[in-house]
């Protein structure tokens, strides 16, 4: 009797136990559907990582640009217009200086002609110089001549002491022997003067037309 009633219980237990498991099977109603869309195949996704690496440089070429390339560019810009503006004040300066150097050739130009005519007039100078001392000893030995004419042979004899005294300052460059050569002349006819007065008139007379000769010479 007992086994029947424990049988009886197995029975029980088996038919739940089949009908909990036909429940917990999924029907076909409550099965989900296929989906129409594909899975994206290997191709799209390289693609896809393609475009994401290629926009991942480009941001970091970006980001480097803006952080190094950047502040050189406009560094360099910064340079450049300096040095520009360092060219432009060269270029003024260099103007300057041709003015000033156009200036100094005119003013060099002046000061060559200035002294070329110092050299022509100072020419000139002692050529009238030369020519006043040839004067002067004319007149002396015409007070000479004249002294002797009237018998004064001290007198002419002093006329020519100071002719004599004065042939230092007479210098004419055309004629550079002129002074010695006229002192030996003086001084032989000072020396004539108290011996033989017609001898010393007639070289007085002779030394005036040198003397005259001289002055024409001195141009």
């Amino acid at each position: 009797m007992p086994e029947l009633k424990k049988h009886k219980k197995d029975e029980i237990l088996n038919e739940e136990s089949t009908a909990i498991t036909e429940e917990s099977k999924p029907t076909k109603e409550h099965l989900p559907e296929k989906s129409g869309k594909k899975a994206p195949s290997k191709f799209s996704r390289f693609l896809r990582m393609v475009g994401i690496g290629i926009l991942l440089v480009t941001l970091g070429a970006s980001a480097l640009f803006l952080a190094v390339y950047l502040p050189q560019t406009d560094n360099l810009k910064a340079q450049i217009k300096a040095a520009q503006s360092e060219v432009s004040v060269a270029k003024a300066e260099a103007t300057t200086a041709k003015t000033e150097i156009e200036g100094l050739k005119a003013v060099e130009a002046q000061l060559t002609q200035a002294k070329s005519d110092l050299v022509t007039l100072q020419g000139k100078l002692d050529k009238v110089s030369a020519q006043k001392s040839v004067y002067e000893i004319q007149s002396n030995v015409n007070t000479a001549r004249i002294a002797l004419l009237k018998d004064d042979s001290s007198g002419a004899a002093q006329s020519l002491e100071y002719i004599i005294q004065n042939l230092g300052a007479l210098e004419v460059p055309a004629f550079p022997d002129s002074p010695k050569n006229l002192e030996t002349w003086l001084t032989d006819i000072h020396t004539t003067i108290t011996t033989d007065k017609t001898k010393a008139l007639s070289d007085l007379e002779a030394l005036f037309n040198a003397l005259v000769l001289l002055a024409d010479n001195i141009k």
